[in-house]
C-alpha cells in the first residue's frame, strides 16, 4: 500500500521533529523546576506502555482474554508503594550520585563491581528480549503497510525482515545517541529526552484513542455491536476456564511482575529515579500515570474483539491496530496508527540502550581498561564505547527477534523480561529495609535466581526456535525427570511464567536470607545500610570542624585528583571540577590542609567521577590512586573511623557529639577557673582573720575601735553594694523603657507615614478650594459671575468636600488607632477591651513595617472575646514578636506568612504564635528568653525583646508562654493567659 522509502521519510521527519524540540528545549536551558515539570515526569513514566501495550495487549486479549489487565493492574498497585520506595530510591540517588540500576545495588553492597557486573549481565541478558519486541513491532509494521494484502505480507515479510531490520537498528542507534548519549556524565539530567519521551507518551495514546474510537464507531455502529458479536461467537476467553485461557496462577505472576517492573526495568528506574529532580513530582504522578493506563487501555478489548471478528489470522493480532485501518482504506489513519507504534516503541528503545549502555560500561569495560595499562588510551573514550555499546545491543535485539520473538506473541517475549528484573527485587528491597544483607548473600540471590531464569524460560524458548534438540525439554537435565525446564522439580500444570516466577523467587530469596545470616558484612557495608535504612530520617547536621593540624600538601593532592579526572573527563571539565571543590571547601589561599579535609575531597571527586564511570567505578579508581599515604590513612582511621566504629554513629552524629563535649569541656574549664579563683579569695580571707586574731591577741585594748571599724567597713560596703543594685536596676529600667520608646519611636514613624496621605490629599483639596473661592470672589466684586460659573463652582465645591471628609475621617481613624495602642504601650492601665479589635489596631500600627516585607500576618480570632487585661502587655508582646519574627525568621524579600490563632477554654486564653522561617537552632532554646540574649548583636539587636515578653507574660499577665522550634521548618510560640473579665 506504501512504499518504503515513504514510510521510511514519514518516520525520519518525525524524529527531525522530536530531535529539533529537543534542541530547542536544552538550547533554551529549561528545566525541571518549571511549572509544568511535574506534568513532563509523570507522562515520562508512560514509557513503561511500549509496543506491548500498543500493539501486544490486543494481541494477548485475542489470544488469551483479560490477562492484559494484569499488567495494568500491577503499576495502579505500586503507585501506593512509591511514597516508601521512589521517594527512598531518589534520596539514595542523590547521597551517592546513583546514575543506574547497577550502581544502586552495587552501593548498597561494598561498592562491590563484582555484583554491578553481575546485575549488569543479568539486565542486558533480560531486556535484550524486551528489546527485541520493539524492534518487532516496528519492522512488521512497516513490512504490513508495505504489503499489497496479508496474503503478500506473510509471503514477503521474511524477505523484507534484513532490508527493513537493518535500517531500523541503523536508525535506532543513531537517535538513541544523538538524545541521550551526548554527554558523558550520565548524572547530568536530560529535560530534553524526557520532554520527547512525554510528547511521544502523548502521540501514543492519541493515535490509539482514535484507532478505537475509529474502529468502535466507524468500522463498528457501536462498543456493544463488537461485544454482542464476540460473544456469539465464543471469543471470549474467561480467566481459569477453557484450554486457551489464563489460570489465576498466571494472573497473579503478571500481576507482581509488573508491580516491580515499573520501577525496575531499567528504562523505568532511569526515568523515575535517575532523571527525577524533585521528589514533589511524584504526588503529580500518583494520579497522571494510572489515568494514563485506563485511557491507553481503554479500547483495547474493542479492538481486539474487532479483530477477531474480522479476521483469524493468528500472525496478525498483534496489529489489528493497524490492520483494521488498511482494510478500510484508511490511510492516514493506518499513518496515525503506525506513528502510535512507532513512538511507543522507539522511546523504550532509546531509554533503554542508554542506561544499559551506561551499566556495561561501567561494570564490564571499565574494569578490563584498568587491568590492562595497553587499554588506557579507552579511558577518554567511554562515550564513544557507550555508542558502540548501543549499536550492539540494538543488533543483538535485532537477532533476537529474528530467530526467537518473530514467532511469538509480543507479550509474551514482555513477560520473560518482566521476570529477569524480578531477580533484581529481594536484594533491592532487602538492601533498603534490612541491615543485615549483605553483598554474599546478594551475588548469591542472583545468581540463583538469574540461573533458574534462564533454566526455565530462555532453554524452553531455545528449544521452540530449535536452537536446541527437545531433550532436556521432554526428560530433563541429566536425563533427570525432576530436572525438567517446565515442569522443575516436578511442578506439573503450570504455564511457563508462573512456573518460572514461583522457582526464581524460591532459590533467589531463600539464597539471600541464608547466606547473609551465615556471612559477615564489613564496616563500610554496615555503614551504608544504616543509610539506606534511615535515609528518609536524616538531617543536615553541622560537621565537625575540630582543631587538626594541617600538615598535608594541598597542591600535591589536587595534582594527584586533577591527574585522575583528567584520565576520564575532558581538561576543561576537570578544571571546572576541581575550582569549584576549592571554592565550596574555602581552600583557594590554602598551602595546607587537614586529613578530614582531605577525606572531603576525596569523597566529592569520588562522587564527581560516580557519574561517569559509576558509584563502584569510581570508588576503585580512587581505591588504586593511593591518595591516602600510610601515615595518612593512620591518621584519618584514629581521627574518623574508629570512633564511628565503636559508638555506631553517623559522622553527623559523630560530629554533634563532639561539639556538644567541646562545648562541655569548654564550660567545666570556666568554672574550674571559677573555683581556682574562689580557693584563692578564701585562702586572702583566711590569712586576713588569722592576722585579725593575731591583732586581737596583741592589741586587746583596741577591741572595741578595731570592731567599731570594721562595722562602719561593712556598713559602708552594704551601701555601695544597694546603690550598684540600685543603679543596675535603673540600667535594665532604662534598657527596657528605652526598647518601649524605640517601639513608640516606630510607631510614631508609622503614624507619620500612613496620615501623609490623607492629610496631603485633604491639604491639596484646600488650596484648590480657597483658590476656586478666591477667583469667584474676583468675579462678584467685578460684576462678571456667571450663573454656569456660580453651578460649576457649587459642583465643584461638593466634590471637593466630599473628598477632604472621607481623607480626614481615614486620618482621624488612623490617629484614633494610633493614639490608643501608643496609649497603651506608654502606660500600665487594665481596662475591658475586644480582643479582636485590639489586635487588628496593633497590626495597622506596625503596618510601616510589615508592608516593606513579603510576609503575611494571618490573626484568627473570634469577635467575641472580651478581655480585661493591660493592653499595654498585650501590644508590646505581639509588636516584639512581629519585630523578632521579621528580623530573624525570614530572609530579606522571602514570601511567607505569620499565623496567629487564638481561642479561649475554661477561662484561658490560649494564643499561637507561628512563623515558618530558619527556626532556632537547638543550643539555643535555653537561651532565648534570658535578657541580651541575640544572634544579631552586629546588627544593632538589644536581645532583649524575648526576654521582656517573657516577664510581661509571666508577672504582669500572670500567664506562661512556650517556645518550639525546628531549624528549617519555623517557630511556634504558645501563649496561656487568664481572662480576669471572667
Amino acid at each position: 500500500m506504501f512504499e518504503l522509502h515513504t514510510i521510511v521519510a514519514i518516520f525520519l521527519l518525525y524524529m527531525l521533529f522530536l530531535f529539533v524540540i529537543a534542541y530547542y528545549i536544552e538550547k533554551k536551558n529549561y528545566t525541571f523546576k518549571s511549572s509544568y515539570a511535574p506534568y513532563i515526569y509523570s507522562l515520562s513514566l508512560a514509557i513503561f506502555c511500549t509496543a506491548w501495550t500498543y500493539y501486544g495487549s490486543v494481541g494477548k486479549v485475542a489470544n488469551s482474554g483479560l490477562i492484559f489487565l494484569a499488567v495494568y493492574l500491577g503499576p495502579t498497585l505500586a503507585i501506593f508503594l512509591w511514597p516508601l520506595l521512589l521517594k527512598r530510591l531518589i534520596r539514595i540517588k542523590e547521597l551517592y550520585k546513583v546514575t543506574s540500576l547497577a550502581d544502586l545495588i552495587s552501593v548498597r553492597y561494598n561498592k562491590s563491581m563484582l555484583i554491578g557486573a553481575i546485575v549488569s549481565f543479568g539486565a542486558l541478558v533480560g531486556i535484550i528480549p524486551y528489546i527485541s519486541i520493539q524492534l518487532k513491532a516496528i519492522i512488521q509494521s512497516i513490512n504490513i503497510l508495505i504489503a499489497k494484502d496479508e496474503a503478500s505480507y506473510i509471503q514477503s515479510s521474511s524477505e523484507l525482515d534484513s532490508i527493513v531490520g537493518t535500517l531500523i537498528v541503523v536508525l535506532m542507534s543513531f537517535f538513541t545517541i544523538i538524545f541521550g548519549l551526548r554527554k558523558l556524565d550520565p548524572s547530568e539530567r536530560h529535560f530534553g529526552m524526557v520532554f520527547i519521551v512525554a510528547i511521544e507518551s502523548i502521540v501514543k495514546l492519541l493515535a490509539l484513542l482514535i484507532i478505537g474510537v475509529f474502529i468502535s464507531y466507524f468500522v463498528y455502529p457501536d462498543i456493544s455491536t463488537i461485544l454482542n458479536e464476540a460473544s456469539k461467537q465464543e471469543l471470549f476467553k474467561v480467566v481459569g476456564q477453557g484450554s486457551d485461557s489464563v489460570d489465576y496462577s498466571t494472573w497473579l505472576s503478571v500481576l507482581i511482575l509488573s508491580m516491580f517492573a515499573v520501577m525496575f526495568l531499567p528504562r523505568q528506574f532511569h526515568v523515575s529515579v535517575v532523571e527525577n529532580s524533585d521528589m514533589k513530582h511524584i504526588k503529580t504522578a500518583m494520579w497522571v500515570f494510572p489515568l494514563y493506563l485506563l485511557l491507553i487501555t481503554f479500547f483495547t478489548i474493542p479492538i481486539a474483539m474487532g479483530g477477531e471478528i474480522l479476521s483469524h489470522t493468528e500472525s496478525l493480532r498483534d496489529f489489528y491496530v493497524l490492520t483494521i485501518p488498511m482494510e478500510r482504506n484508511q490511510h492516514a489513519l493506518s499513518l496515525i496508527a503506525f506513528i502510535g507504534g512507532f513512538s511507543a516503541s522507539t522511546s523504550m528503545i532509546m531509554i533503554t540502550a542508554m542506561a544499559m549502555s551506561i551499566m556495561v560500561s561501567n561494570y564490564f569495560v571499565l574494569p578490563l581498561i584498568e587491568s590492562f595499562s595497553s587499554l588506557n588510551f579507552l579511558k577518554k573514550r567511554l562515550l564513544q564505547i557507550r555508542w558502540l555499546i548501543v549499536t550492539i545491543l540494538i543488533y543483538l535485539s535485532y537477532i533476537f527477534y529474528l530467530y526467537v520473538s518473530k514467532s511469538n506473541l509480543i507479550v509474551n517475549i514482555g513477560l520473560i523480561s518482566f521476570t529477569a528484573v524480578l531477580q533484581f527485587v529481594p536484594v533491592i528491597l532487602g538492601g533498603l529495609f534490612w541491615e543485615k544483607a549483605n553483598r554474599f548473600g546478594a551475588i548469591a540471590a542472583l545468581l540463583s535466581g538469574f540461573t533458574i531464569w534462564f533454566y526455565t524460560l530462555i532453554i524452553p524458548q531455545f528449544e521452540k526456535s530449535e536452537w536446541i534438540s527437545s531433550f532436556i525439554i521432554e526428560n530433563g537435565l541429566f536425563n533427570i525427570a525432576l530436572l525438567k525446564p517446565t515442569e522443575l522439580f516436578g511442578m506439573v500444570g503450570f504455564s511457563s511464567i508462573p512456573h518460572a516466577v514461583f522457582w526464581t523467587m524460591i532459590f533467589n530469596i531463600s539464597a539471600f536470607i541464608i547466606v547473609s545470616l551465615i556471612s559477615k558484612s564489613s564496616d563500610v557495608e554496615n555503614k551504608v545500610a544504616r543509610d539506606f535504612i534511615s535515609i528518609l530520617d536524616k538531617k543536615n547536621i553541622e560537621s565537625y570542624n575540630g582543631d587538626l593540624e594541617k600538615s598535608i600538601d594541598l597542591k600535591e593532592k589536587m595534582n594527584l585528583f586533577t591527574n585522575i579526572l583528567n584520565q576520564y573527563l575532558p581538561k576543561n571539565k576537570t578544571y571546572r571540577t576541581v575550582e569549584k571543590l576549592k571554592k565550596k571547601f574555602s581552600l583557594e589561599d590554602n598551602d595546607k590542609i587537614t586529613i578530614l579535609e582531605l577525606s572531603k575531597l576525596y569523597t566529592s571527586i569520588e562522587r564527581a567521577l560516580a557519574g561517569t564511570l559509576g558509584t563502584a567505578g569510581a570508588h576503585n579508581v580512587l581505591k588504586k590512586s593511593s591518595v591516602f599515604s600510610e601515615d595518612e590513612s593512620n591518621s584519618l582511621s584514629e581521627v574518623y573511623t574508629d570512633i564511628l566504629k565503636n559508638m555506631r554513629i553517623s559522622p553527623e552524629e559523630f560530629s554533634k557529639k563532639i561539639n556538644y563535649f567541646k562545648e562541655k569541656e569548654k564550660l567545666l574549664n570556666e568554672h574550674s577557673e571559677q573555683l581556682e579563683e574562689k580557693i584563692v579569695e578564701r585562702d586572702k580571707e583566711l590569712e586576713a582573720r588569722i592576722k585579725a586574731e593575731d591583732e586581737i591577741r596583741s592589741l586587746n585594748e583596741t577591741l572595741e575601735v578595731k570592731v567599731d571599724n570594721r562595722t562602719k567597713q561593712l556598713k559602708q560596703s552594704n551601701k555601695d553594694l544597694q546603690k550598684s543594685m540600685i543603679e543596675l536596676k535603673q540600667a535594665q529600667d532604662n534598657l527596657i523603657e528605652s526598647e518601649k520608646m524605640a517601639g513608640l519611636g516606630e510607631l510614631v514613624a508609622g503614624v507619620a507615614h500612613e496620615i501623609n496621605t490623607p492629610v496631603g490629599l485633604s491639604l491639596t483639596g484646600i488650596t484648590h478650594f480657597m483658590t476656586m473661592a478666591e477667583e469667584l470672589s474676583k468675579h462678584y466684586e467685578k460684576d462678571e459671575l456667571s450663573e454656569e460659573e456660580f453651578e460649576d463652582f457649587i459642583h465643584t465645591s461638593k466634590e471637593l468636600s466630599a473628598s477632604i471628609n472621607v481623607n480626614l475621617q481615614k486620618t482621624a481613624q488612623l490617629v484614633r488607632s494610633f493614639k490608643q495602642v501608643a496609649v497603651d504601650q506608654s502606660s500600665d492601665e487594665q481596662r475591658e477591651f475586644n480582643l479582636l479589635e485590639y489586635i487588628n489596631e496593633i497590626l495597622v500600627s506596625l503596618n510601616n513595617v510589615t508592608k516593606k516585607t513579603k510576609i503575611k500576618v494571618n490573626v484568627s480570632c473570634p469577635d467575641n472575646i472580651i478581655l480585661n487585661s493591660y493592653p499595654g502587655a498585650i501590644s508590646q508582646i505581639l509588636t516584639n514578636l512581629i519585630i523578632n519574627c521579621l528580623k530573624h525568621a525570614y530572609d530579606k524579600d522571602e514570601e511567607n506568612s505569620i499565623d496567629i490563632d487564638i481561642y479561649e477554654e475554661n477561662e484561658i486564653i490560649y494564643l499561637t504564635f507561628k512563623d515558618y522561617g530558619k527556626g532556632v537552632p537547638l543550643e539555643n532554646m535555653t537561651k532565648i528568653f534570658n535578657p541580651f540574649f541575640t544572634t544579631c548583636r552586629e546588627d544593632g539587636g538589644s536581645g532583649l525583646g524575648l526576654s521582656i515578653i517573657y516577664n510581661l507574660i509571666t508577672t504582669k499577665l500572670e500567664g506562661s508562654i512556650v517556645c518550639e522550634s525546628v531549624e528549617n521548618e519555623g517557630t511556634v510560640f504558645k501563649i496561656e493567659l487568664p481572662n480576669k473579665n471572667k
